[in-house]
């Protein structure tokens, strides 16, 4: 197990996660992709210590607050929250965690392009005002270029996991943990979660077992 990947389940049973979690130290539970009884949830946080609850593209954002806060009670590690969703929600999210000793990550995604160095370091900068104790930035990659971009950020901002989506940016998952990144996420092979994500095995085979 690499500690520094983090596999990404969506789309599995609940039998299939608990498989899933006997074989790796961190995973985001994408819960908007889940289809879990209460109790079943709060068996999958108590079986493992290190994860990120998540709950993405919300329609109905005070399910999405019960939801979250449902994860947090049976003790996520992480509760990620897109900086897009409502700031009264978002607030409320964010103090239920602080109390509860679970950490904040709130993340930015643009699934059409990445924008220019200003606007990304604008980006990563609100995402920390916001209260986040860790910066998620996903951009798509339609070059190189916005490659370069977005790892530039990590030479101005810690705590901070920024990376590229699609075909052009599989190799800034990589890169990103070598410049500083806490985590990369990694998908079950065939239950992909995101654009360009790399899976599990590769990537534990990439960054080695305990490196990195």
């Amino acid at each position: 197990m690499n500690p520094n990947i983090c596999l990404s389940i969506g789309n599995l049973s609940f039998s299939e996660i608990l498989i899933h979690l006997k074989n790796v130290s961190m995973a985001e539970i994408r819960m908007d992709l889940l289809q879990l009884t209460d109790n079943e949830l709060a068996t999958v946080f108590n079986q493992h210590k290190n994860l990120i609850a998540t709950y993405r593209t919300p329609t109905d954002f005070d399910g999405m607050v019960a939801i979250l806060a449902k994860a947090i009670r049976f003790g996520c590690a992480y509760i990620d929250i897109d900086i897009e969703t409502p700031e009264d929600y978002r607030k409320k999210l964010i103090e239920t965690a602080k109390k509860r000793g679970c950490k904040v990550i709130l993340s930015y995604h643009n699934f059409t392009e990445t924008p220019d160095s200003e606007k990304l370091n604008q980006i990563a900068q609100n995402l920390f005002v916001n209260k986040a104790d860790i910066a998620k930035i996903a951009c798509t990659a339609n070059d190189k270029n916005d490659c370069e971009r977005v790892l530039k950020l990590y030479t101005y901002h810690n705590n901070l996991i920024a990376f590229a989506m699609g075909e052009i940016g599989m190799s800034t998952r990589i890169q990103s943990v070598k410049l500083g990144a806490p985590f990369t996420y990694a998908s079950i092979k065939g239950k992909e979660t995101a654009p360009g994500q790399i899976s599990y095995a590769d990537m534990e085979r990439i960054l080695g077992k305990n490196d990195k």
